[in-house]
C-alpha cells in the first residue's frame, strides 16, 4: 500500500513539474511572437506638460508694455509689441514725460539761486526691433534689439527782477534722441506675462533751451544792460540703457 502511494506521489510530482515547464515554455513563446519587431513608446507626463504648455503659450503674439524703472528718468510710457515670426518682434510706444529725477542728480538744472522751475508735462516715443536667434519670441529666451527713443521735457522758469518787481516767465525745454542696441532677458513667470530684463548703449543726442542772464554793453549809455534770454545747446554723449519692462500679454 505504501509502495502505492509513494508510486503516486512521484507520478503526480513529475506531471506538476511538467506542466510548469511547459507553462513557461509557452508564456515565453508568447511574449516572443507578439512583442517581436515592436517598440512601446511612452511619454513622461512632465514632458506632455511642457509640449502643451509651449502650444499653449504660443497663442499669444501681441503684448502692451509698461517700464517701471523709467519712472526714474521721469518717464511714464506705454507701448504694444508684435510678435511677427518666432525669430522677431517690433514694438512701438508713447509715453509722458515730467519731472528727470536722474538728470537733475547729474546736471542740477532746476537748482538756479536766480529764479524757480517747475516742470510740465511733456511726451516721450519708443521704437525697438528685437530678434531671438533660437526663434523663442514670446518664450523664456534672450534676445538682441535695437532701439530709437525720443524724451522731450519741458518746465517754466519764473524770474524774479530785483530792480524792476517785475516776474517773468520762460519757457524751457529739454530733449534727448538715443539711437542704440540692448540684449536682454525675456521670463515668462505665468500664462499671459512676460519679464523683460534689457541692458545695452546707444549715442544720445541732447538738445537742451534754458534761460540765461545776459549782458552787453551800450556804447552810449556807457553803462552794461542784461536780460533773460534763451540759449540753445545741442551735444552728443556715449549713454548706458538698462531696465525692465512688464508685458501683459494677449490674442
Amino acid at each position: 500500500m505504501k509502495r502505492i502511494i509513494y508510486a503516486l506521489a512521484v507520478v503526480l510530482g513529475t506531471t506538476a513539474f511538467v506542466d510548469a515547464q511547459t507553462v513557461i515554455v509557452r508564456k515565453r513563446n508568447l511574449d516572443n511572437a507578439s512583442g517581436a519587431g515592436q517598440v512601446s513608446t511612452m511619454t513622461s507626463p512632465s514632458m506632455s506638460g511642457t509640449m502643451n504648455q509651449g502650444a499653449y503659450y504660443s497663442r499669444y503674439n501681441h503684448a502692451i508694455k509698461l517700464s517701471p524703472t523709467a519712472l526714474v528718468a521721469g518717464d511714464i510710457p506705454i507701448s504694444y509689441e508684435h510678435k511677427l515670426t518666432d525669430y522677431m518682434s517690433l514694438e512701438g510706444g508713447l509715453g509722458i514725460t515730467t519731472f528727470n529725477m536722474t538728470e537733475n542728480l547729474i546736471r542740477g538744472y532746476s537748482m538756479r539761486s536766480n529764479g524757480q522751475t517747475l516742470s510740465k508735462l511733456g511726451y516721450s516715443a519708443t521704437f525697438n526691433a528685437k530678434f531671438f536667434p533660437e526663434g523663442n519670441a514670446f518664450q523664456d529666451g534672450y534676445y538682441i534689439g535695437f532701439n530709437v527713443n525720443h524724451r522731450n521735457y519741458a518746465q517754466d522758469f519764473y524770474i524774479s527782477d530785483p530792480f524792476t518787481a517785475l516776474d517773468t516767465t520762460v519757457n524751457e525745454s529739454f530733449g534727448w534722441n538715443d539711437f542704440g542696441f540692448t540684449m536682454g532677458y525675456q521670463s515668462r513667470p505665468s500664462e499671459r506675462m512676460i519679464l523683460d530684463w534689457f541692458i545695452g548703449a546707444a549715442i544720445r543726442t541732447k538738445t537742451r533751451s534754458t534761460s540765461e542772464y545776459v549782458e552787453s554793453f551800450d556804447p552810449i549809455t556807457g553803462i552794461f544792460t542784461g536780460q533773460y534770454e534763451l540759449v540753445d545747446r545741442r551735444n552728443a554723449t556715449p549713454a548706458l540703457l538698462g531696465g525692465v519692462r512688464i508685458s501683459v500679454l494677449f490674442r
